[in-house]
């Protein structure tokens, strides 16, 4: 017998993360407020650093949590030693992070919205946003060289059938073949 509702569950799995955060720079707060009651400089110390590590986790996986989606579609992501596999039961491919040179968001008519992952050599690898563990592209997509994160949680956030380019390498860019 589940006690937790399942829509509590499923907040917390996105969420939960950021929750723990929170609480965190919270407790570190505290520790600091406390420390400044008493003029003890140790207590401030410790309330200092919980503080600035839970803000830093906090804004880490605040990010995290509104690019994730956290629906189950077609096929499985995983990521291994910076490379991107999509499998499928037809098949599947996958691209290495060093050989990307561009990273888009389009609309298609079979699988919704899907990220595009284009490479130097090798075909090209489109993954649908809501296959499961797409929410861990994040952290590989964070790995290129340049790219903005706020483009790119906005171009996942924003409505319509356009076509995002939300990052290219740069001309000197030269990805590892």
């Amino acid at each position: 017998m589940n006690l937790i509702r399942p829509e509590l569950l499923r907040w917390l799995g996105r969420w939960g993360e950021s929750v723990g955060a929170g609480a965190l720079a919270m407790i570190g707060l505290l520790l600091l407020w406390r420390g400044l009651e008493r003029y003890n400089w140790m207590t401030q110390a410790i309330g200092v650093g919980l503080l600035a590590l839970g803000a830093a986790a906090f804004w880490a996986s605040y990010q995290r949590s509104r690019f994730s989606a956290h629906r189950h579609g077609p096929g499985l992501v995983e990521i291994t030693e910076r490379r991107i596999s999509y499998l499928t039961p037809a098949g599947g491919g996958s691209v290495d992070i060093a050989a990307m040179t561009r990273l888009e968001l389009r609309s298609t008519l079979e699988f919704g919205r899907v990220w595009v992952l284009k490479q130097s050599e090798g075909p090209t690898l489109f993954v649908p946003v809501s296959a499961t563990g797409a929410e861990n592209l994040f952290d590989a997509f964070s790995a290129l060289p340049g790219i903005e994160t706020a483009k790119l949680i906005s171009a996942l956030n924003s409505p319509g059938d356009q076509r995002n380019v939300v990052w290219r390498g740069s001309p000197r860019f030269r990805p590892l073949t």
